[in-house]
């Protein structure tokens, strides 16, 4: 049974977190103007959609088409406000709306991607200093930031606080926390610095910049 879990990790991870989806847009349906049926492909659709982003991404990081098995997780950061965009301007919601509702989903999905990692054993951090082969826990930590990220987004969704601003909330913030956390992780390279460091400084600045923008617009207004 444990063995027939463990083979089947990311699976059954991608379904909790399309369960998690589908409960939280039947609970924000009425924000979105939909009929609760929606939910179900909607939920569905995130999830493959997310799982295409992460490939995609890994792919065009390494330029390697041979193996599609990879995923970074950058892709979620990077492609999926492009299928927000796409998903609010063809079905003509308000995009601001769309965003905070799909931004906790879309949280909730890469920490079930996480978790996978520690169930596989990949993406483990780097042994301790002056330590019995004791390992940073660096997957550890990035899921307790989800957790707590979480837990924010949630409150501001249902006071409706700082409207659209959710997701380059989370993008800046996903950021700052993976260059710190790549820093304790093990990798192929033997510099300081890797390719994650890269992608989390663009998310970071990408996300401040974008949040930045929204916030003088609003106090503008």
């Amino acid at each position: 049974m444990f063995e027939w879990i463990s083979e089947h990790s990311l699976v059954l991870l991608l379904l909790i977190g399309t369960l998690f989806t589908l409960f939280w847009l039947l609970r924000y349906k009425d924000r979105l103007r939909m009929r609760w049926w929606t939910a179900i492909p909607l939920a569905v659709a995130h999830t493959l959609v997310g799982v295409l982003s992460v490939k995609a991404f890994a792919v065009l990081e390494t330029l390697d088409f041979s193996n599609i098995g990879n995923m970074s997780l950058f892709g979620g950061v990077f492609f999926m406000p492009l299928a927000y965009f796409l998903g609010a301007k063809l079905s003509r919601r308000d995009t601001a709306t769309v965003f905070d509702v799909f931004t906790p989903c879309m949280v909730f999905t890469v920490m079930c991607a996480r978790i996978n990692c520690i169930i596989s054993g990949c993406c483990h951090g780097k042994v301790i200093p002056g330590t019995d082969g004791l390992q940073w826990p660096t997957r550890e930590a990035e899921i307790l930031y989800y957790l707590i990220l979480l837990v924010i987004l949630y409150r501001k969704t249902e006071k409706r606080e700082e409207r659209g601003l959710l997701y380059p909330l989370y993008m800046m913030s996903y950021g700052a926390v993976r260059f710190f956390i790549e820093g304790f992780r093990a990798s192929s390279s033997t510099s300081i610095f890797h390719v994650s460091h890269i992608w989390a400084a663009i998310a970071f600045c990408l996300g401040l910049s974008i949040y930045s923008e929204m916030k003088s617009k609003k106090a503008r207004r």
